[in-house]
């Protein structure tokens, strides 16, 4: 049977996501994460949901009571919720770290906002295109 450890592993590994990836996905730091992946500690009630969530598993997955993923669950839109977040994210910050210019000037608060609001609008048609084929 395996055990905790090997099961976030393979799940982690199953996404193809790095543990840094996986450690930010489910708020934790790295160091937690190696040491659950590691067997040298077991994490708690609350992480074991947020590594669940962000490893598209169940918490009974996890912990060995079934071996039924929920890998191939086909509600694209929990997945698409998660997945407009974080690119909504790490856009945002890319726009205030390079900084957006618009005509040599840069770009005030409200013009990024807009730029986030059309790339989240953009992604819904697109998932709402993909779930009406």
């Amino acid at each position: 049977m395996e055990t905790i450890a090997q099961r976030i592993s393979r799940a982690r590994r199953y996404l193809n996501l790095n543990q840094k990836e996986l450690a930010k996905r489910a708020n934790i730091t790295e160091a937690s994460l190696s040491r659950y992946e590691n067997g040298l500690r077991e994490p708690k009630s609350a992480v074991l949901s947020r590594l669940a969530d962000a490893l598209e598993v169940s918490t009974d997955y996890l912990l060995g009571i079934t071996d039924e993923r929920t890998y191939d669950e086909c509600d694209i839109t929990k997945k698409s919720e998660k997945d407009i977040k974080n690119i909504l994210e790490n856009a945002e910050e890319m726009l205030k770290q390079d900084g957006l210019m618009f005509c040599g000037k840069p770009a005030s608060k409200e013009a990024i906002d807009g730029v986030l609001q059309a790339i989240k609008m953009g992604m819904l048609l697109a998932i709402d295109k993909e779930k009406n084929k």
